[in-house]
């Protein structure tokens, strides 16, 4: 998962006639902060209770904001919940990494300990001085990491079983991205950043946007600029969507991420220029 690149580059690998940019991520880091899924893996799990789109084959996307909870248990019956899953999110708690994350995992805070699980037995604990090296991830494998004085508190050759469900319906959809605020539902402007964890300066702020829409019957891929200034406010983006006649729309990462691909050009550079993003949405023919 880590690693940016141009949206035409993006668009063109996955043969996207039209594309834009997706959700938010460590522009440092180069790593995810929020939802994805693709194929049924997830990729990167959601965050803060934020806005999702989902979809199936052939389906137009569904909206709502979603959290993925799980918890590790042993034969004892205890439970510790996994606060985040294959993500750049750095929380206190336990996180899971497989190797959808990438061929190893290293440390993103101080002292972090771990755990690698195969096939639902516990291998190897893994200190700080390991996760700072990196730790190969293969198949299936399953890296617990404990942050923030996090106790894990199982050995070699315990069994270990993961519980995961989503908060609602979207999660057991086959693709998923995740961005926010989700902006209208249903025809009605939902817009609650509270609910998601944003903070009232963003919510006020004008900015060029990305939005992942639909009207019940086409999906849209839209981007805003302001004309004459730094772009509409997500307030004045809900409102414009809902006099467009749409029905259900998601903002994505916006400002100088947002960007627009037709036909392998990109015609539209959030703030004049092309910046790197992490991953896109496109329509492939």
């Amino acid at each position: 998962m880590e690693g940016l690149s141009s949206l035409v580059q993006l668009a063109n690998q996955q043969q996207a006639w039209v594309a834009i940019n997706g959700g938010y991520f460590n522009r440092v880091r180069r790593l995810p902060l929020g939802a994805l899924k693709d194929n049924g893996r997830w990729l990167s799990g959601p965050i803060l209770n934020r806005g999702v789109a989902a979809w199936g084959e052939r389906s137009l996307p569904q909206f709502g904001r979603l959290q993925l909870r799980e918890w590790i248990v042993s034969p004892s019956g205890q439970r510790l919940p996994i606060v985040v899953v294959n993500s750049g999110y750095v929380q206190r708690g336990i996180s899971r990494y497989t190797a959808d994350w990438g061929s190893s995992y290293k440390a993103l805070s101080g002292s972090e300990t771990g755990l690698l699980i195969q096939a639902g037995s516990v291998r190897q604990r893994l200190g700080p001085a390991e996760l700072d090296a990196g730790v190969l991830l293969r198949g299936d494998d399953l890296l617990l990491v404990a942050r923030g004085g996090a106790e894990l508190p199982w050995g070699p050759g315990e069994q270990l079983q993961l519980e995961s469900r989503p908060s609602n319906d979207l999660g057991l959809a086959p693709h998923v991205i995740g961005g926010g605020p989700l902006l209208l539902l249903d025809g009605r402007i939902v817009l609650n950043g509270a609910a998601e964890n944003f903070s009232s300066s963003f919510l006020s702020q004008g900015a060029p946007r990305t939005v992942l829409a639909s009207d019940d019957q086409q999906v849209w891929l839209i981007t805003m600029e302001g004309t004459q200034d730094s772009g509409p406010s997500l307030g004045e983006t809900a409102a414009l969507l809902q006099q467009l006649g749409l029905r259900h729309a998601l903002n994505l990462d916006g400002g100088s991420s947002t960007g627009l691909v037709l036909g392998g050009s990109l015609h539209v550079k959030g703030r004049g220029v092309a910046g790197s993003v992490h991953n896109g949405v496109g329509l492939v023919p």
